[in-house]
């Protein structure tokens, strides 16, 4: 062979060499080379990856002793002394990393032989660990999605299902196998129109993940809410080949929602459309009807104390008194063409204590509200029986008009309600704008009283009774208003306001403590104190809890009851004459005395003064002005003396200013005297200071 034979030969020979090596050296997988003896003659970068050892740290080491880990070498060992005639492909066996580590990898060996003799193996190891922790990883996530309380469905790009989650199968009924190579339309409920399934298939078809709420139909037929997002996957062209759907069922939620919303619109009690039904159904009708033509009344109907009757005689059936009147009216107003459902039942929206309302369209026939009004009226003309207890209700009504009166709900119902406020009972008003400024007046001084009675400006006077002889007998507790900038204030001017609200209760309470406390200090100085006299309003009455918190007072402190009276007007006690009699019974079990304050402007019926347990009759002070002027008065003023005092009763007469009017009443018989011509309402501290110079 030529010289230039050889060197091509050479050269190709080089070629080759580098090539393998660059194989060898550059291959992902660790190739090892060891020779018959064992040693480690060579190494490649992915070896050295793999390993953690640097090359020369390695080379000359015995192969299985470095490398194999411990519980695996048997079986090289075999190989190697002869006794296995080959390694199994695809060994599994653990490599010893130099850190210590052990890392599971498939082995496979080349074996170069010369002349039947081993010279050299290569040992290719391929690192399991990563392969089984993204298999590990796998399958967390098959499973974590298969239980997951979500659903997962995934189709092709056709849409046709793939797979299912066992949430699927928990939701819908339909087992697996009734879904793979199924099309969704399995769950299609026909709740929703084509165009809706078409926006889903555009959104998605575009590439673009799709969210609403779909209600879809189990395999039952039963509907369900599902808050689904539909994402589309794309392969590395950016094709889309996959849908995923995942999902919740929200069916509790929608239901919740519902009930939620119900409670928002409907007293909870007597599921009856509320306020907020009222004013939003007014919202509603005020925006498809906007114009100057259409008009619309509302009537605030005002039952008086129904919700207390309600509460005191409804004890088996909380529902009955007012459950009662509002069938009553909804029966009634469904028969007037003109009337507005509020929903598909009720024509009635209670507001709460002792109003309800209606809607009424009335156009330009203004006519209508006042046979209407009149006919809402007239169902309560005669007496309305409930739990086999005969009622008789008086009811009044106050209208407002739209637009009229104002354009937005909210005012058309308060204005409604503004001119319930001066009717007599049996009646009905419409609203007017001087009214308005009225209560708006009203308003602005509740406020005050209200701040009034958080910085303590309530104080108490004290008026005296005398004996016809001029001997100190008790003492009336008189309210007052302390006001920073106007100084002592009347109760005639602010004390209309309390009773119309439940600020006098507050009050009410404040006075208990104050009283109860002032005769405490008064027994703590030795003073011969007398019985104080506290008057209670009709509202303190109706409360049995708030009765309830006084006699809690005035036990806690420590004095005994017969040094307190309770006041209580004839009007009051005639609300209920029944319940009047339960709460003075208990009151003189107590210990309490108990007089009728202003006598003969009520009913004054004799009769019912036999039922209660009363004490002292307080003459109203009208007759004892009018008693030196006219005999009429004179007359009823004697009259009530004997009355009472045929009944074992004592009278009071107030507002006494004049020598004559005491000479009178002397002369009659009456029993006590209070007034200017002794005293004036005091303070506290001059009180004091009379029992200190015992100068009554």
């Amino acid at each position: 062979m030529s010289a230039k034979s050889n060197d091509f030969l050479l050269k190709k020979l080089n070629f080759t060499k580098k090539r393998l090596n660059s194989i060898y050296q550059q291959s992902p997988l660790a190739f090892i080379s060891w020779n018959r003896a064992g040693d480690i003659i060579d190494l490649n970068n992915a070896a050295v990856k793999l390993l953690g050892w640097r090359k020369k740290e390695l080379i000359n080491r015995d192969f299985i002793s470095t490398i194999i880990a411990e519980e695996d070498r048997d079986v090289w060992r075999n190989w190697e002394n002869g006794t296995l005639e080959q390694l199994p492909a695809d060994l599994v066996s653990k490599a010893v990393q130099k850190n210590g580590e052990l890392i599971t990898c498939t082995w496979n060996n080349a074996i170069i032989e010369e002349d039947n003799n081993v010279e050299e193996v290569i040992s290719i190891a391929e690192n399991l660990s990563n392969e089984l922790e993204k298999e590990f990883k796998m399958m967390k996530l098959v499973k974590a999605i298969n239980e997951t309380d979500n659903w997962v469905v995934i189709t092709d790009q056709n849409g046709i299902i793939e797979y299912a989650n066992t949430t699927v199968k928990d939701i819908t009924g339909y087992e697996n196998e009734e879904l793979i190579g199924k099309n969704p339309v399995v769950f299609k409920s026909g709740k929703h129109q084509q165009e809706f399934y078409a926006n889903l298939w555009q959104t998605i078809k575009s590439g673009e993940v799709f969210n609403d709420v779909i209600i879809n139909k189990k395999k039952n037929g039963e509907l369900f809410y599902s808050e689904q997002t539909i994402t589309p996957i794309k392969d590395h062209n950016n094709k889309i080949i996959n849908y995923i759907s995942v999902g919740r069922d929200i069916t509790q939620n929608e239901k919740l929602k519902r009930k939620i919303e119900y409670l928002a619109n409907y007293d909870i009690i007597f599921n009856i459309p509320n306020r907020k039904a009222l004013n939003e159904k007014i919202d509603n009708l005020i925006t498809l009807n906007n114009d100057s033509e259409h008009k619309l009344a509302v009537l605030v109907v005002n039952i008086n104390r129904i919700k207390y009757l309600n509460d005191i005689y409804g004890q088996e059936d909380e529902k009955c008194l007012i459950s009662l009147v509002t069938n009553l009216m909804n029966q009634q107003i469904k028969k007037e063409i003109n009337s507005i459902k509020l929903d598909n039942d009720n024509y009635v929206s209670y507001l709460g204590g002792d109003n309800f309302a209606m809607l009424l369209n009335v156009n330009r026939n203004a006519n209508l509200i006042y046979k209407f009004a009149e006919t809402i009226l007239g169902l309560f003309v005669n007496a309305l029986t409930c739990n086999n207890e005969p009622f008789m209700l008086n009811a009044k009504i106050g209208i407002s008009i739209y637009p009229d009166d104002c354009i937005s709900s909210k005012s058309l119902v308060s204005n409604a309600e503004i001119a319930l406020i001066n009717i007599e009972e049996n009646d009905y008003a419409f609203f007017d704008e001087e009214m308005n400024l009225e209560i708006k007046a009203y308003t602005r001084l509740e406020a005050k009283l209200d701040r009034a009675i958080k910085n303590d400006e309530f104080i108490v006077y004290y008026q005296p009774y005398y004996t016809g002889s001029g001997r100190l007998f008790a003492m009336e507790a008189l309210l007052r208003w302390h006001d920073p900038e106007r100084g002592i204030i009347a109760p005639a001017e602010f004390m209309p306001i309390l009773e119309n609200s439940l600020l006098i209760k507050r009050v009410g309470l404040i006075v208990i403590k104050k009283v109860t406390f002032a005769i405490k200090q008064w027994l703590e100085k030795g003073f011969p104190v007398v019985p104080v006299s506290i008057n209670l309003s009709t509202k303190q009455l109706e409360d049995l809890n708030h009765l309830h918190k006084i006699y809690k007072i005035i036990k806690k402190s420590l004095i005994k009851n017969e040094l307190i009276k309770f006041e209580i007007t004839e009007s009051g006690v005639m609300r209920d004459v029944d319940y009047s009699l339960k709460i003075m019974e208990q009151m003189k079990q107590k210990g309490f005395a108990i007089s009728i304050d202003d006598f003969g402007t009520g009913y004054s019926s004799f009769s019912y003064l036999q039922k209660f347990p009363i004490d002292y009759l307080k003459i109203d002070l009208s007759f004892i002005r009018n008693m030196t002027l006219n005999t009429d008065s004179k007359n009823i003023v004697e009259s009530i003396i004997n009355i009472a005092h045929l009944l074992n009763l004592k009278t009071i007469a107030e507002g006494i200013e004049k020598e004559l009017e005491l000479e009178l009443l002397n002369k009659m018989g009456n029993d006590y005297i209070q007034g200017y011509y002794f005293n004036p309402p005091v303070a506290e501290a001059k009180i004091t200071e009379f029992y200190q110079q015992n100068n009554f």
